[in-house]
Parts: C-alpha cells; sequence; structure tokens
C-alpha cells in the first residue's frame, strides 16, 4: 500500500518516512501543498498524513480541494496545532483523524494500519459523480441509478477501488472469474465496452493500459 505525507519540517518528514517504510508500505514525501495536490490527482495513494502549517498553502486548505475529488480517502491530519477547534475544523472539513505533535512513533503506527484496514473493507466507493455500494449492489452517476450486470458492477468495483493504479487483467480474472488469464480476453473486453456505454455523463473514464489492464 501506498502513503503520501505532506510535511515541510526535515527532521519531522524523516521520521515519518521511517515510520511508513519500517510498518511495511511504500511512501512518497512532499514538502508543498501544490506539489501534493499534483501528485495525488496523477495517482491516488491508499492514505494521506497531512500538515497543517505549510510553506505555500494551509494544510486544511489542501485538504479541502482532495475532497473534491477524493471523498473516501483516509486522511490523517499531523499539527502542531492542538486546541480543540484546531481539531474539529479539521474533522470537519473531511479528515478522518488528527494527531497532535509531537507524535508516538507507535501510536501513528497503529492509526495508519487501523485507517488501512478500515479503507480496505469499505462498502461504498464515491469518484467524482459515481458512487458505487458493495453492500447494496448499486451504482449511480449523479441521482441515477445505473443498472449493471454481476460482474459489470465487479468490474467496476474493482477498479475504482484501486483508483490511481492500474488493475490487470490478471487480477481481474483472478478476483471476478476464479480463473486465469487463459479465459478468452474478449469476455472482458466486452465487460469494459459495456461499462462505458452506460458510464456516458460520468466524470470518470475507464483507460486501457495497452497489454495490461486498465485504470482510471
Amino acid at each position: 500500500m501506498l502513503i503520501y505525507f505532506l510535511e515541510d519540517d526535515v527532521q519531522i518528514s524523516y521520521i515519518i518516512q521511517k515510520t511508513i517504510i519500517n510498518a511495511g508500505y511504500e511512501q512518497q514525501g512532499f514538502m508543498k501543498g501544490k506539489d501534493f495536490l499534483e501528485a495525488v490527482r496523477k495517482k491516488a495513494p491508499d492514505l494521506v498524513l497531512l500538515d497543517v502549517l505549510l510553506p505555500d498553502m494551509s494544510g486544511l486548505e489542501v485538504l479541502a480541494k482532495l475532497r473534491e475529488f477524493y471523498k473516501e480517502l483516509p486522511v490523517i491530519m499531523l499539527s502542531a496545532l492542538d486546541t480543540e477547534m484546531d481539531k474539529v475544523k479539521a474533522l470537519d472539513l473531511g479528515a478522518d483523524d488528527y494527531m497532535s505533535k509531537p507524535f508516538g512513533i507507535l501510536e501513528l503506527t497503529a492509526r495508519m494500519n487501523a485507517h488501512l484496514r478500515k479503507s480496505g473493507a469499505r462498502s461504498v466507493i464515491t469518484k467524482g459523480n459515481v458512487t458505487i455500494d458493495k453492500e447494496k449492489y448499486k451504482c449511480f452517476v449523479g441521482n441515477n441509478e445505473i443498472a449493471l450486470t454481476t460482474k459489470e458492477f465487479d468490474v467496476l468495483y474493482l477498479i475504482l477501488k484501486n483508483d490511481g493504479k492500474v488493475v490487470t487483467k490478471e487480477t481481474l480474472f483472478n478476483e471476478i472469474w476464479q480463473m486465469d488469464v487463459s479465459i478468452e480476453t474478449r469476455t472482458l473486453d466486452m465487460h469494459i465496452k459495456s461499462l462505458r456505454d452506460k458510464l456516458k455523463g460520468a466524470d470518470i473514464e475507464i483507460k486501457t493500459i495497452r497489454g495490461v489492464g486498465y485504470s482510471l
């Protein structure tokens, strides 16, 4: 799993980086909000650690912009601002958790693990104007429900769940059809084509990564 962190203090950044690596996760760090937002638009991580006091913009402003296009992405705020109102403001803007500096490495690791477990098991995913509910097996574009077959639903859910990553054909065959890629690829191609037709007017686009698989 991939964790992005936004922190302008070099020493704290080093501690966060080592904590993530020691927890067994991939990481990428940023010192400016602008750079972070550019990167996260191109590839979504599985978790974000976000400082509040930054050199170019407030971490709360970064959080608000992040929530415009990633509603479900878990975010833990790490800040020297530790009053109750600071925490309430961040949580109201969409933060999932708030840790005051200085923080303990073991506690940060535990909270990262907890949020990653929770996000991995989430049933409702929203991207742009598309919402997909795994428990109810329903998909909406805006307020309109889109009729999908079971396999179409499973394919779309898997691609949305891995937003920012390429979902290989092997993964799709193994997880949805419970067989290897020896099945005719035409079957998968037909499901992707049907999904694209049904998702016209949606804010998302299923892209083909030739010879590999699909991504948003």
